[in-house]
């Protein structure tokens, strides 16, 4: 049962992430940019967070070793989040979303650069199989082929395959998701505040159905989804929600379709399926692994 309830809150938290590009689409449609979105979000998204740390009794404390790892965290989350909205502007949320999806296969990379990390062949053919993806998304040939778009949309997926690499240090991993969560949301509001003061317009003007899409997206797809992935993840295990997580850019594209009209065509779906194929075989090849080196050790004790 308690893995059942797991399956569920990741399911949920999926649902909401993937459905997030198109309440901020929504949201341009008021006159927002990304910038101004990124400001009221993370400030809504802080003080829900805040009040549910408060809740729970929890620490805001960071001990001084943990300072510097979670600042390059926040630098890059924070960068992450504004150029992953401001490719919205060019491709559609299905298209921005699949893209994006590519930081597990960059997060692999990036350690196989840095740390030496071993390759195995599954992990090779899941990168040529992106690679395909990426094309076809793409589509260079077809009428919606922005530039732009696509590499703001992959730039996005290298940033925050950076922070995922970087919440992995030892001394942010002590530091509670929540807690993280929220100094993410309050370093994203100073950062946008201080663009916002550089561009003249230190307090953007917002209509009631900007801040609506705003509260929506601040409460169900930042606050409510990271509690239900925590929740999930710690009921199924990281690797199983990261396979479940997977249907994030379907739920995108499919979105994008049904309420925004957006365009469709085979070859944007198949590069999604295949880029989502492509983080299913790392995933079950790590859970696979991970439940092996669990027999190991349950056969030594």
């Amino acid at each position: 049962m308690r893995k059942l309830q797991g399956i569920i809150y990741v399911i949920a938290a999926a649902t909401f992430f993937g459905i997030m590009p198109i309440w901020v689409k929504l949201a341009y449609t008021t006159g927002l940019t990304a910038i101004d979105f990124t400001f009221f979000r993370s400030a809504l998204a802080a003080v829900m967070l805040g009040l549910f740390i408060c809740y729970r009794k929890m620490s805001f404390r960071v001990k001084k070793q943990q300072m510097a790892p979670v600042l390059v965290a926040c630098t890059f989350f924070t960068a992450t989040i504004l150029i992953l909205y401001m490719s919205y502007n060019y491709v559609s949320a299905g298209v921005a979303t699949s893209l994006h999806y590519l930081f597990p296969v960059l997060v692999m990379l990036f350690a196989y650069v840095l740390y030496r990390e071993k390759l195995q062949l599954y992990k090779w053919i899941a990168v040529f199989i992106s690679l395909v993806g990426i094309y076809l998304i793409a589509d260079p040939g077809g009428s919606s082929f922005s530039l732009i778009g696509v590499s703001l949309a992959i730039l996005s997926a290298v940033f925050f395959a950076i922070y995922a690499l970087v919440i992995n240090h030892p001394e942010v991993k002590k530091l509670d998701s929540l807690v993280l969560a929220f100094y993410l949301c309050v370093f994203a509001f100073l950062t946008t505040l201080v663009l916002l003061i550089i561009q003249g317009n230190w307090l953007p003007t917002i209509t009631l159905k900007g801040l609506g899409y705003t509260s929506l997206v601040s409460f169900f797809c930042t606050a409510l989804s990271l509690i239900f992935f925590i929740k999930g993840a710690q009921s199924i295990g990281s690797a199983n929600a990261s396979i479940l997580s997977t249907m994030e850019p379907v739920v995108s594209l499919v979105a994008g379709v049904i309420i925004l009209n957006e365009p469709f065509t085979w070859y944007t779906s198949l590069g999604c399926i295949i880029i989502v194929s492509a983080i299913i075989l790392i995933g079950f090849a790590d859970v696979r692994k991970s439940s092996q080196s669990e027999k190991k050790l349950k056969n030594v004790s």
